[in-house]
């Protein structure tokens, strides 16, 4: 088995001015050569890891992964960039969704994110040995990150630049 096959696919989350975006938006070239890890290093972007897959089924209420939301981006980009796909939330929205994060306590998380089994589902065997909790309380200090991170963004006027894709 290749390496290739297994691509650990993550999220980056980069504030940035709605100018910017719409730059980058207006000239796609230029995203496969954009390097997250700038904005990583300097306070603007956040990696979420894999996190950002079930943090969208979460906060999207379904089992499946939402085509848009705050881990996914509302408008896509252009595809130019062989390794990640890259979407932008426009200012105006990324203030709805940090007062939606934001205002989200550990009770209503722990309401909400809830695995139902069903006769022909087989049981997660780390739900017999209480991992499951764990996983829980480590999908909640992602989505705190998150609401930080909307939140600052939020505060600055600013959008939220989304790559889900291959690590850096």
């Amino acid at each position: 088995m290749g390496a290739g096959l297994l691509k650990q696919i993550i999220g980056i989350y980069i504030r940035m001015e709605r100018e910017e975006i719409l730059r980058l938006r207006d000239d796609p070239e230029i995203l496969p050569k954009y390097d997250p890890r700038v904005a990583i290093r300097d306070g603007r972007g956040i990696d979420l890891g894999r996190s950002w897959e079930e943090l969208g089924v979460f906060l999207d209420g379904g089992v499946a992964l939402p085509d848009h939301g705050p881990t996914v981006g509302d408008q896509p980009m252009p595809s130019t960039d062989e390794r990640a796909a890259w979407s932008y939330i426009e200012p105006e929205r990324v203030v709805e969704m940090a007062e939606e994060l934001t205002t989200m306590r550990r009770r209503e998380f722990k309401s909400r994110y809830k695995v139902d089994p069903e006769d022909t589902q087989d049981s997660l065997p780390a739900a017999r040995t209480g991992g499951w909790g764990n996983r829980g309380a480590y999908l909640y200090s992602k989505l705190r990150m998150l609401a930080d991170h909307f939140a600052a963004a939020a505060d600055h006027g600013q959008g939220m630049l989304v790559r889900i894709g291959e690590r850096v």
